[in-house]
């Protein structure tokens, strides 16, 4: 697997992008748009960020990505989509779960970059009231599906192969 890398928020400047801020797990990195083209382009994973029609747009899909906070200026956060409903200033994103004493936990950093963790129950209001805006979905039973948050390098397949070749 390889090192998570997860769009927090994206930083600009006026109507100008500047940066985003990217999570590895242990720190708070800043890349351009430039910088995350490439890491996409190259096979690298970044959570939460797709390319369509060369442009950085939310992974729907496969980060489960409903909206990018976007921080422009001191104490100004704003929804990347603005759209009705949504009047939060911070959003979270689910990047892992954990289990204590028999209950799920599901832990998160926010777009102020504070790590937390919630229940079930909290995760499965904060996603319907859109607090929560990627690494977690609502799987049609009403289960909590989880975003992958790495990639693997060589398909198991391709793995195997070269073993066999190995021997």
């Amino acid at each position: 697997m390889c090192k998570m890398r997860v769009v927090v928020r994206r930083e600009m400047l006026g109507a100008r992008e500047q940066a985003w801020s990217v999570w590895s797990g242990k720190e708070v990195m800043e890349y351009t748009g430039n910088q995350i083209r490439n890491m996409i382009q190259s096979g690298q994973k970044v959570c939460g960020l797709t390319l369509k029609d060369n442009e950085l747009v939310p992974d729907t899909e496969g980060f489960f990505t409903t909206n990018i906070m976007e921080h422009r200026y001191c104490g100004n956060y704003t929804p990347m989509i603005e759209s009705e409903g949504v009047t939060a200033n911070v959003f979270y994103i689910v990047i892992g779960s954990h289990e204590e004493k028999g209950v799920t936990y599901y832990d998160c950093i926010s777009t102020k970059f504070e790590q937390a963790a919630f229940n079930e129950s909290d995760v499965k209001a904060y996603i319907r009231l859109g607090i929560i805006s990627g690494g977690a979905r609502l799987a049609a039973d009403d289960k909590i599906e989880l975003a992958s948050l790495g990639y693997e390098k060589a398909k198991p397949e391709e793995k195997k192969e070269g073993e066999e070749k190995k021997k």
